[in-house]
């Protein structure tokens, strides 16, 4: 299975699929940026189920990573020495290299952790601005 996966097909579209991750994740980052800075809010409400999806899609990336240790291992392509360097190189390629699967999926959980701290300091921002609101101009 990993000669199928670490091919050059494999490459081509785990490079399109990094170069978006990698773009998610400046876009993630920014977003982070805003929300500590006060410039992104978003209440408690608005948050929770933001916050739920997210924590639902890390035990799905977390089930994924763990299904797919068979990446890590080199596969069984023979003791000769052409087997061995293609059995090196699909391992290198599907789990190691920028643009893998592997690869990939741990910059994606990355981009998922970046989301959650970002909402989470929105969530702090919008809460401190509503304080901040009631001791200006009083209420309950």
């Amino acid at each position: 299975m990993g000669a199928v996966f670490g091919g050059a097909a494999a490459k081509a579209i785990g490079a399109i699929d990094a170069k978006a991750v990698e773009a998610t994740k400046a876009a993630t980052q920014r977003l982070v940026a805003e929300a500590k800075s006060g410039g992104f809010r978003i209440s408690e409400e608005g948050v929770a189920p933001l916050q739920d999806a997210l924590t639902k899609m890390t035990m799905e990336l977390d089930m994924l990573t763990q299904s797919m240790d068979f990446l890590t291992q080199a596969p069984k392509l023979g003791s000769h020495a052409y087997g061995q360097t293609v059995a090196s190189h699909d391992q290198k390629s599907a789990a190691n290299e920028l643009g893998s699967a592997a690869v990939v999926l741990r910059q994606f959980g990355e981009v998922v952790r970046q989301a959650s701290e970002a909402l989470t300091q929105a969530s702090k921002a919008y809460k401190a601005n509503e304080e901040n609101q009631q001791s200006t101009f009083g209420g309950n």
